[in-house]
């Protein structure tokens, strides 16, 4: 459900402010091995990509070694 909010791009602002669902989806992507699961949180990470301020999330460097 949060992953299709996440395309609607009226709600990316909402989202974003929520420093603890951005923490989440960003720790979700990083530690869990479910393909299903990394596939919708990199949904999310992509959508609201252009708002997310890696010194400002607790995962930032966590992130960017999981994407690369």
């Amino acid at each position: 459900m949060l992953r299709n909010l996440s395309f609607v791009k009226q709600n990316e602002h909402h989202l974003i402010k929520c420093f603890k669902v951005v923490d989440l989806v960003i720790s979700l992507f990083v530690d869990l091995a479910d393909r299903e699961l990394t596939s919708n949180c990199l949904d999310i990470i992509t959508n609201l990509a252009k708002h997310i301020i890696l010194t400002e999330v607790a995962f930032g460097s966590e992130l960017i070694d999981a994407l690369f």
